[in-house]
């Protein structure tokens, strides 16, 4: 990532598959630790990638000149800067983009939304047979039991860790955004139980 060199402004991330809207990031801090990540991967050359799902973040960073870098992140492997050949990077590495922007969604969100935002550990979890999350129970760090209701939410739950989790078990930490009814707007896991 040495193109890297100007003071950067704004960083837009997409995801595919579509988990969020397009991201603007202009807060200062928050664009110092993408920068910051992207410059201290430990990447090396590699073939070219076999065709393969799982994530990937399209990165578009503009700096103070105007000049525009896109960055795209790969099935937490892979990584091409401005069409480059491919470059590999370790795993380890590679999961900690979810976390950072899954922090920044969070934080935009427990700003933005304006219902409840209940935070607590998942102590049961109901699910459709295929697979998906009906609902589940969650004790609030203040000690209540809230029952939520997950079958209209918007949005596929967040995993803000880096395990890339988009199901709930028992034991995970959350914050869920709910309405009146206790139906799910968005679910941020915080903390997983794996």
């Amino acid at each position: 990532m040495r193109k890297l060199t100007s003071a950067v402004v704004l960083i837009i991330i997409l995801s595919m598959p579509i988990l969020f809207d397009p991201i603007e990031v202009t807060d200062p801090s928050d664009i110092e630790q993408i920068v910051l990540y992207l410059k201290s991967l430990n990447i090396s050359k590699a073939p070219p990638p076999s065709p393969s799902g799982g994530m990937s973040y399209y990165i578009e960073i503009t700096d103070n000149n105007g000049k525009v870098i896109n960055v795209v992140l790969s099935g937490n492997k892979w990584i091409n800067v401005d069409s480059s050949p491919s470059y590999i990077m370790p795993y380890d590495e590679a999961i900690v983009f979810d976390t950072i922007i899954g922090s920044i969604l969070l934080n935009r969100y427990r700003d933005e939304f304006e219902g409840t935002i209940v935070r607590g550990e998942v102590i049961s979890v109901s699910s459709r047979e295929s697979g998906g999350t009906n609902g589940c129970e969650i004790i609030t760090d203040d000690g209540e039991l809230v029952v939520i209701d997950m079958n209209n939410m918007k949005q596929p739950i967040i995993d803000i860790r880096g395990s890339g989790w988009m199901i709930l078990h028992e034991g995970d930490i959350v914050e869920v955004g709910i309405d009146t009814h206790f139906v799910a707007d968005k679910v941020f896991i915080t903390e997983t139980a794996m």
